[in-house]
């Protein structure tokens, strides 16, 4: 009985490895897919920008040639501007947060999100703050899947006891 016990035990042990592996090279493809997904959703803010400079453009011409004084007229273009800027600026945070980085709120320089000072400046720095949407929050709280310490097949996140051999999660 003795030898059984030490078997699963270790068994216990590697299955639990095994998970901890599997759990730590889903959370960084995780990462990696939402910086790409970032980078993306980026570069589509920035052609919206373009497309309002463009809009700008025609506008202040447009009004110009109707003899009205173009100066009120790109308020509301402007606002549009700042508003897609300030999404570009969260997911930029958001690529550096991923990585462990963030950047310093005085000079700029890009650090650890450990960070109290920065080291090219001194500056203290605040925690840093980063938006999430609320379904992002929803899938980080809840596991896809469960890896069995048992056997090491991987179940439903959901699974009280492995479908192969039956260990209560």
């Amino acid at each position: 009985m003795e030898f059984m016990e030490k078997v699963t035990k270790i068994s216990k042990i590697v299955g639990k490895t095994a998970t901890d592996t599997y759990n730590t090279v889903a959370d960084k493809s995780g990462k990696v897919f939402e910086d790409a997904k970032l980078k993306l959703a980026i570069a589509d803010k920035e052609a919206d920008i373009e497309k309002i400079y463009e809009e700008i453009g025609k506008t202040v011409y447009d009004s110009y040639l109707a003899g009205e004084d173009v100066g009120k007229v790109f308020t509301k273009e402007a606002k549009k501007i700042d508003k897609i800027s300030n999404e570009i600026e969260e997911m930029k945070k958001k690529i550096l947060f991923n990585k462990g980085l963030r950047t310093c709120e005085n000079c700029g320089e890009t650090i650890s999100t450990e960070s109290t000072f920065c080291q090219s400046c001194g500056a203290k720095q605040k925690p840093v703050k980063i938006k999430v949407e609320k379904k992002e929050e929803q899938k980080k709280d809840e596991p896809k899947e469960k890896v069995c310490s048992q056997c090491g097949l991987v179940c439903d996140a959901k699974a009280k006891f492995c479908s192969k051999c039956g260990y209560s999660f």
